[in-house]
């Protein structure tokens, strides 16, 4: 397999969507908050920025719960948890936001209300801090990234290592559908001026492209067109990979853009 690098040539005639939009998942860990600060800074510029965090429902009442006093309670302890990660909410928009920046606290599963709020409010972008040590988890398909990104129908970016400004966006063409990806390069691309690289995957044989969704899948085709694109990322220097998925379309578990979130 070989690696074509194309140096902003099939971007031209593709219109660069401004930013209108961004959702960005709060969790309050570290990678989140760095995350959101990023996207503050470099990618909110002329954009509605929405903050939003996911907590936990309360526990389904039972025998037990029900003879210990304690389910009375619950909608008044979670309206209470609700209230207090408003506060925190905007205290942070008052840091890393303008004064048009929404906070929204929803209750359930993080890797299903992300998307979903997303999708409501027709977001361009929805952020989200990974974690650092994903690639190392046991059971990788129940991390909630992982689960994020089969849900997710619109763009989104899993943020990490995001302490520079934005020079380089790398595209990696893996996929027919050529134009939504490079369109949504472009979109984050914008704000900050960077240039868009694209590469395309390809077998030994010259012209020929690699057809990730053909059958049977193989996994280590897929691991070493990953392996490449990071490589191509380092050598580049570029701060964001910008990839297409089918993941959520054909339930595909070895889906490129899912094992890049996991290893890159």
């Amino acid at each position: 397999m070989r690696l074509s690098p194309q140096h902003d040539l099939i971007t031209q005639g593709v219109p660069a969507r401004p930013l209108d939009r961004i959702v960005v998942g709060i969790d309050f860990t570290e990678v989140s908050l760095a995350a959101a600060q990023w996207v503050g800074r470099h990618l909110a510029r002329d954009a509605t920025l929405t903050l939003v965090h996911v907590i936990a429902p309360p526990p389904l009442p039972n025998v037990k719960r029900l003879q210990s006093g304690r389910t009375p309670e619950a909608d008044g302890r979670l309206r209470a948890r609700i209230q207090s990660m408003c506060g925190a909410l905007h205290g942070l928009a008052g840091v890393i936001g303008g004064p048009g920046t929404k906070v929204e606290v929803r209750v359930g599963d993080p890797a299903v209300q992300l998307p979903a709020y997303a999708s409501m409010v027709d977001a361009d972008l929805l952020v989200v801090g990974g974690n650092p040590v994903f690639h190392a988890a046991r059971r990788p398909e129940i991390a909630t990234t992982n689960r994020l990104l089969r849900q997710l129908a619109r763009p989104g970016l899993v943020a990490r290592t995001v302490q520079s400004s934005l020079s380089t966006v790398l595209v990696a063409l893996t996929y027919d559908a050529v134009a939504p990806v490079l369109a949504a390069a472009r979109m984050v691309a914008a704000p900050s001026g960077a240039r868009v690289v694209t590469l395309r995957v390809a077998e030994s044989e010259p012209g020929r492209e690699v057809s990730v969704s053909a059958e049977p899948r193989d996994a280590v085709a897929n691991a070493e067109r990953v392996r490449m694109i990071v490589d191509a990322a380092r050598e580049l220097r570029a701060e964001v990979i910008v990839i297409g998925s089918q993941a959520s379309a054909t339930d595909v578990d070895d889906d490129v853009a899912r094992l890049l979130a996991r290893m890159a």
